[in-house]
């Protein structure tokens, strides 16, 4: 598809603009899981990020790292959590992110594929074209439990997220939305009707029409930036949440380094959460909201732990229980 030499976006005059703001957590956790496993920095804290890569399963990251990493950083719609960024505000709850999980499908996957590549397809995207369905489910593995650990920071944002939606609802009513554009922290300026962005867009971007445009904070970073102008309908812009800084020092006080914790830098914040809880002999759903995470992530994780020799399984009636074997209660009361 040709380029335009000027990549700019007409929206019309501010006065006029169709503005929202979205709060919906999709496009910050996939700004986050491009952060901790692609090329590209969104300028995450680091402590996020090493919790983020200690949850995640390691065969799901490897995968999503080799398409991410690779000389095609391109990620299809489907992925990248957007669908929902033009639909309203939002309350920012699990079930969107469950919600965006569930609409992917893999012919449409398979699809955005072949349409953005054709039939030569590089090396890193051939295993999605040939099993696309598989992709999915590792993909849906990996969201879930970047979100299980990332939640918790994104429900902090939450008074962040609405001071932002007043301040934008300032600037509009006072007349004063081109200069709140051009100060987002994100490369892209307003100028005489028109948004200029920092890389070219598709043809049909260029042409006139009034659009919806949406502003989505992004609490994943302080360098985050992306934007979309491929639906003719809709352009959106995500930028670095104003007072992320706050929210990342509240993180790390309530998050001691590493080198604090000892159990966590050996096994991970999650498996060392779940060894800790196994000390009341939780079954695994116990266990999972004892950590705060997702029943199959703390599937996943006890199976680890499970193989390691330091939990085991225990039948108590009709339940299964984790319990610390004990190589799992000697790791603890040295490290613990």
């Amino acid at each position: 598809m040709a380029m335009p030499k000027e990549p700019t976006v007409p929206v019309g005059p501010t006065e006029d603009l169709r503005l929202s703001v979205s709060r919906l957590p999709g496009t910050t956790l996939f700004s986050v899981i491009a952060d901790t496993f692609g090329h590209a920095s969104h300028g995450m804290p680091p402590e996020w990020r090493r919790v983020i890569r200690d949850t995640a399963p390691p065969a799901a990251a490897a995968t999503l790292r080799a398409l991410l990493t690779s000389s095609h950083p391109w990620a299809p719609d489907s992925l990248a959590l957007t669908s929902g960024v033009g639909t309203g505000g939002g309350t920012g709850t699990a079930t969107s992110i469950t919600d965006e999980l569930d609409r992917i499908e893999p012919d449409t996957l398979l699809g955005e594929v072949e349409h953005r590549f054709g039939s030569a397809v590089p090396a890193p995207w051939q295993h999605v074209a040939e099993r696309p369905g598989e992709f999915v489910d590792t993909y849906r593995t990996l969201t879930r439990a970047v979100w299980d650990a990332f939640a918790p920071l994104w429900h902090q944002a939450d008074a962040l997220l609405g001071r932002e939606v007043e301040r934008v609802g300032v600037a509009s009513v006072t007349g004063a939305l081109d200069t709140l554009i051009n100060d987002l922290g994100a490369p892209v300026r307003y100028a005489d009707g028109r948004l200029h962005l920092p890389h070219p867009c598709p043809q049909h971007a260029t042409g006139p029409g009034r659009r919806r445009f949406v502003l989505v904070p992004l609490a994943s970073g302080f360098g985050a930036c992306t934007y979309s102008a491929e639906d003719p309908d809709l352009l959106w812009v995500g930028y670095p949440l104003p007072g992320l800084g706050r929210l990342a020092h509240r993180s790390t006080e309530a998050h001691p380094p590493p080198a604090q914790d000892r159990l966590d830098l050996v096994l991970g914040p999650v498996r060392a959460a779940l060894l800790r809880h196994a000390r009341r002999r939780p079954s695994v759903s116990e266990a999972a909201s004892l950590a705060h995470i997702t029943v199959s992530t703390a599937t996943y994780h006890c199976d680890r732990l499970t193989r390691s020799g330091l939990l085991r399984r225990l039948r108590h009636g009709r339940e299964i229980r984790l319990c610390l074997t004990d190589d799992g209660a000697a790791l603890l009361d040295l490290l613990a």
